[in-house]
């Protein structure tokens, strides 16, 4: 997606605002130096996707340790994104009990929490996150550890420097840069939480009534359902409806197809595509599944009408949705 696209959905949306919980910045700093020291060999620079099985390593000295990622993997430096495991929490909680009380004082599901320290001297470039924005259903928050006057997060020309102890949240799907100037490492505990109801508890009154809702994606909560005959089916998608970088409403248009399944495995639905898992589904009520380890901004939903099957296909931003209704076949036919 785009940078015009993500800019154009951000309107009433601000770049930063400081949440109301505070924490006690000793036993921040007692937990991260103990994981500095006893799992020093443990800091990994940061991963990211460029498409959706590639990951790439920074090459800035930005180090990362994850206390929770997708299926709780120590090696996973990443924000996560859509596949076959949830999120949950690594070896290195375990560790740090009172970064484990932060955690829990989040209302809403967290997704990928990891602490990452920016060397001195480090300069990043302009660069956006795409989708991980309200809009999308994905709040990014940090509470800085330990910093310095040096250490400044720039969206577009403004800098902060962000307190110490505090909750911030901070719009990064606008364009932003981080820079060390200094002679010491950086360390902020980064969370990446499902945007619900709940979330928005964290605002104050002031900045919550300020914000437009209307470009805000709320996730709705998980309702567990047994994988039943009904949702097990064979369809096609178009293929855009595979990317997560395609443009709002690609899916729409006329385009070659991918052929999909949902398929039952270990009491769980797991979308396939061409026949190799995918990810699994997460079901939101009424038959619609989002991915796991995704929101609601992408989901599926099977209809079963006197023995009729069809699949809607469902992007959202914000509260605009856009669908559209496929036929499916039941496996076997």
């Amino acid at each position: 997606m785009s940078a015009e696209t993500i800019a154009d959905v951000q309107a009433g949306i601000p770049d930063v605002v400081r949440l109301t919980p505070r924490f006690d910045v000793s036993s921040l700093v007692r937990d991260v130096e103990s994981l500095r020291a006893e799992q020093a060999s443990e800091w990994k620079r940061q991963k990211t996707f460029i498409s959706d099985d590639n990951l790439v390593e920074t090459e800035l000295d930005w180090h990362t340790l994850p206390l929770r990622s997708t299926g709780g993997d120590k090696s996973r430096t990443d924000p996560g994104g859509p596949g076959l495991e949830p999120f949950a929490d690594t070896a290195y909680a375990e560790h740090a009990p009172y970064l484990r009380t932060v955690m829990s004082t989040i209302p809403s599901p967290l997704r990928s929490v990891r602490l990452m320290a920016l060397g001195p001297d480090t300069y990043g470039p302009d660069h956006f996150d795409n989708k991980y924005a309200l809009t999308w259903g994905i709040a990014r928050l940090h509470v800085p550890v330990i910093t310095l006057p040096e250490a400044k997060l720039f969206f577009g020309e403004t800098p902060y420097v962000w307190e110490a102890g505090a909750l911030w949240f901070g719009n990064f799907a606008r364009t932003h840069r981080i820079e060390n100037s200094g002679r010491t490492h950086r360390v902020h505990l980064l969370l990446d939480v499902h945007v619900t109801d709940e979330f928005f508890d964290l605002f104050p009154a002031d900045a919550r009534a300020e914000l437009n809702f209307d470009n805000i994606m709320i996730n709705r909560h998980e309702q567990p359902v047994r994988p039943d005959p009904v949702h097990q089916i064979a369809f096609e998608v178009p293929k855009s409806f595979t990317d997560w970088e395609e443009e709002d409403g690609q899916f729409l248009l006329d385009q070659p197809t991918v052929a999909a399944e949902i398929k039952a495995q270990d009491d769980e639905l797991v979308l396939h595509y061409d026949g190799v898992p995918y990810a699994g589904l997460v079901h939101i009520g009424d038959n619609e599944f989002r991915f796991q380890g995704w929101t609601d901004e992408r989901t599926v939903q099977v209809v079963d009408e006197a023995g009729q099957r069809r699949v809607v296909l469902r992007t959202r931003i914000g509260t605009q949705v856009r669908t559209k209704v496929i036929s499916a076949s039941p496996l076997g036919d």
